[in-house]
């Protein structure tokens, strides 16, 4: 089983690649045993540096799970608990006697994200700054609902959990990672990216607009235990044999971190049922230019690791095709299109196309060619070329450069058919000018 899932995920993974539709790094491991573990695509574009299973990606919120970690190493060598309030370490922390480390953990406290705040994109993301500085950022903030009551994802409270960690253990949070988790696990290309030393064998992370572009700047002082690390698939994979373990913590307070509290959010992971899959701990982590996700299907031992440099990449999709592959289903690979050439639809089909789902997509000209511009995650928009590959009376059919979409236009309805990279379908109308 193993050898031809072996075979049937570098398939499914170089039909990615070869369309250019995926760009990052993969391992894919069932029982202990590697099935996958390979780089696709450019690390940095503007000297053609490939990625490979040991380039360097800033991995976003995954870094939660270390902090998690982190918190439930320091209640072993008891130093805290995790039922204690945050007033027991920050003093006249507003609401700190009725938020507990574990509120912070499940995201649970309450307390508003300051990733969402609306000036963050504009102005936070670019300033340097510290743990002090955002906690300050969002403390006064009312609550959004009674502590333990709701569940909604906030960084804000891994923020906290961070200061917490440098206070309980008197040392930085890079120190205490590197000391505590990352050197006993032999996790030696992974760390805290503080944006000022220089990271070797790092991934630049990129966008697109037409063509790739450089992502917008994010100073990296600001994100630190919240989704501030940075890894490798390798290094990962290690990470995740050791939570099958007891190299780090005891199996008390494994099962403590993987339980599901609200909204199926453990400590630091999500964690649910997959249907035959059984148990999945997971979580996406993404920052600017970076998309990654990381699934254990614990309860058959199949680990999935996808780090993308480019921002878009849909690897919650690809992830999953892959755990499916391990378990021996047949997944549809992207089909080869053959272009059309010479073909002049730059006329008729640019407008705003209003989907049923109230979004809008654009379709506009430039020297000749088509592109698409499209919402996607957080709402940020991208243009993507659209490539004909399909023509008649009453339609014309394009696939779109550097992701796997569709987009089939009526031209006597003067409709639009939109297939998205998850093969979510959508319609719409085109608006009159």
């Amino acid at each position: 089983m193993n050898h031809q899932a072996n075979a049937d995920l570098h398939t499914y993974m170089n039909a990615l690649a070869e369309k250019g539709y995926f760009n990052g790094s993969i391992l894919v491991a069932h029982q202990g045993h590697i099935l996958l573990k390979q780089g696709y695509g450019f690390a940095n574009v503007e000297h053609q540096i490939k990625n490979t299973p040991s380039t360097r990606f800033k991995i976003g919120s995954i870094t939660k799970g270390f902090t998690a970690m982190a918190i439930f190493l320091l209640q072993e060598q008891g130093k805290l608990d995790i039922n204690d309030c945050v007033s027991h370490y920050i003093e006249n922390y507003p609401n700190g006697d009725q938020i507990t480390l574990y509120h912070l953990l499940t995201n649970t406290s309450g307390i508003p994200d300051f990733v969402g705040f609306s000036d963050y994109w504009t102005r936070t993301m670019r300033l340097p700054s510290s743990v002090d500085r955002i906690i300050t950022s969002f403390k006064n903030q009312p609550l959004h609902f009674e502590p333990g009551e709701q569940y909604e994802y906030s960084t804000s409270n891994y923020m906290l959990l961070t200061k917490i960690i440098e206070i309980v253990s008197d040392q930085s949070y890079p120190s205490f990672l590197k000391e505590h988790i990352l050197r006993p696990l032999n996790m030696n290309h992974t760390g805290v990216d503080d944006g000022r030393n220089i990271v070797s064998n790092m991934a630049s992370g990129y966008s697109v607009w037409e063509n790739i572009i450089h992502t917008e700047f994010v100073d990296m002082s600001i994100p630190s235990g919240g989704y501030g690390m940075y890894s490798t698939v390798e290094d990962l994979y290690l990470w995740d044999r050791a939570l099958y373990s007891e190299k780090l913590v005891s199996k008390e307070s494994i099962k403590t971190m993987f339980t599901p509290n609200l909204a199926n959010y453990g400590c630091g992971w999500a964690v649910q049922e997959a249907g035959n899959m059984g148990r999945l701990a997971c979580h996406f982590g993404d920052i600017n230019g970076f998309t990654n996700d990381f699934l254990r299907y614990i309860d058959r031992d199949i680990t999935v690791i996808v780090l993308s440099n480019f921002s878009f990449t849909p690897v919650m999709n690809i992830s999953r095709t892959l755990a499916k592959i391990v378990l021996g289903e047949k997944v549809p690979v992207p089909p080869s299109l053959s272009p059309l050439q010479g073909l002049d639809c730059s006329k008729d089909l640019p407008g705003v196309y209003k989907l049923e789902n109230g979004q809008e997509i654009k379709i506009t000209e430039k020297q000749g060619e088509l592109y698409i511009t499209v919402p996607k995650m957080y709402g940020a928009l991208y243009k993507f070329k659209l490539i004909p590959y399909h023509a008649s009376e009453a339609d014309i059919k394009f696939y779109t450069e550097f992701v796997d979409e569709r987009v089939n236009v009526d031209l006597i309805k003067r409709g639009i058919q939109y297939i998205d990279d998850n093969g979510q379908v959508y319609h719409g109308i085109k608006n009159d000018l």
